[in-house]
């Protein structure tokens, strides 16, 4: 069985996470919502840079969260970076491990990952697919990644196995200028004996460390523009 959340030491193993865990960031709240925020999102404020949004689901106590940054990287670096299996343990907050588990094609991908949490809380994995598209006319590129089961990736007792039920990642090539628009959201439930509260005060910061880690990475010396959206920033 996976190891869980003791509730005589739960205060001390929440404090380090608050602590430790890079999901935690200082929230500056704004004075109001952009006016661009979609129906139903609720805005949270400026995380490290990254415009923060939340959103109510009607059959969980869990919320989801949006996040949105335009920075000074070509997307190029950005989709060199995010479609890379090997690249995820120099961005992905938490990181542990992966394991590629079906790859049909560049931009589809069915992948173990594990990610290390505090001790005092287990570890949790996903099994997840991803599916991205480019639209070269837009400068855009899309990914969908929700959680699926595999023959290759069982339960085992490593980790407690967590749930995605939906995360979203849009980029945009800014005309003419060598900046993306980012934009992530994420709908998740890491399931074990995690309190809801806990969970989405983690997540409410998980959009700006994953946009923020995704473009220091790219922006890292070494890293160059991915060969098929070299051009994007160009485009007529």
């Amino acid at each position: 069985m996976p190891r869980f959340l003791n509730h005589r030491t739960l205060v001390a193993p929440v404090l380090r996470l608050l602590a430790l865990c890079t999901f935690a960031a200082a929230v500056q709240v704004a004075t109001a919502a952009p006016a661009a925020a979609e129906a139903n999102w609720e805005f949270v404020g400026v995380i490290d840079g990254v415009k923060v949004w939340r959103r109510e689901s009607p059959d969980s106590p869990l919320l989801s969260f949006k996040g949105e940054i335009t920075a000074d990287v070509h997307i190029g670096k950005i989709l060199a970076v995010f479609l890379d299996r090997n690249q995820r343990k120099h961005w992905v907050d938490r990181f542990d491990d992966t394991k590629e588990l079906e790859k049909p094609n560049p931009l589809s991908e069915t992948y173990w990952i594990k990610f290390k949490l505090p001790i005092g809380i287990s570890n949790r994995d996903y099994v997840f697919k991803a599916d991205g598209t480019a639209d070269a006319a837009n400068g855009l590129f899309l990914a969908k990644i929700k959680s699926v089961e595999h023959p290759k990736a069982p339960v085992n007792d490593c980790c407690v196995r967590a749930e995605a039920k939906g995360t979203y990642y849009r980029f945009e090539a800014q005309k003419g200028v060598e900046k993306t628009r980012l934009v992530v959201e994420v709908s998740t439930d890491p399931k074990g004996m995690l309190p809801n509260w806990l969970v989405n005060l983690i997540q409410k910061s998980w959009p700006s460390k994953t946009l923020n880690g995704l473009v220091r990475r790219a922006n890292s010396a070494g890293i160059a523009p991915h060969p098929d959206y070299a051009e994007w920033h160009a485009r007529p």
